[in-house]
């Protein structure tokens, strides 16, 4: 049996040599591998930590600047529909600017499609003490005669309807009284 006990010293004596070697191995790194000292881990550590909170900063400021945008194109939309709006207002003889357009973009934002023109073109059916009364092709007063004193007349009756001004409704007046 001491022979047996020396075997198996020995292989004990081997089995503890090579957990110091395994445990060395696993320590020591491979090729490819390198070992960082501790005060550069935490180094870099709070670099890694630092360079993530500068991009949820930057990500939080992307948001809030996106959200900026949208408002920002909203308002432009709405002052863009508001120009067409006037001009379109203003090409229909609206009277009272601001409450034409008001029912105007209220009748716009009630629709599925939105169409300003069709929206004016209600407005002036159902409220045309809004807008102007557009004159026809006809004179203020007709002439009588076909002579020279009535067509003077006639072309002095025109000319006072189209500008209003009273010398040339007087003007008109003599001209129609001396006929």
């Amino acid at each position: 049996m001491s022979e047996e006990q020396s075997t198996v010293q020995q292989d004990t004596s081997h089995a503890d040599e090579a957990a110091p070697r395994q445990d060395q191995a696993d320590a020591q790194p491979s090729q490819g591998e390198r070992l960082v000292p501790v005060s550069e881990s935490i180094r870099y550590r709070k670099r890694a930590q630092v360079a993530e909170q500068q991009l949820a900063d930057t990500k939080g400021h992307l948001q809030d600047t996106q959200a900026e945008l949208e408002q920002v194109r909203q308002t432009m939309d709405k002052l863009e529909r508001r120009q067409h709006i006037d001009a379109l207002l203003a090409d229909a003889d609206a009277v009272d600017l601001e409450v034409a357009r008001l029912l105007t973009e209220m009748a716009v934002e009630m629709m599925d499609e939105p169409d300003v023109k069709l929206a004016i073109e209600d407005l002036r059916r159902h409220k045309p003490y809004l807008f102007r009364q557009r004159l026809g092709g006809a004179s203020a007063m007709p002439a009588r005669g076909h002579d020279t004193a009535d067509h003077q007349s006639q072309q002095a009756a025109e000319q006072a309807a189209v500008s209003g001004d009273r010398r040339d409704l007087l003007r008109y007046l003599r001209l129609r009284r001396k006929a």
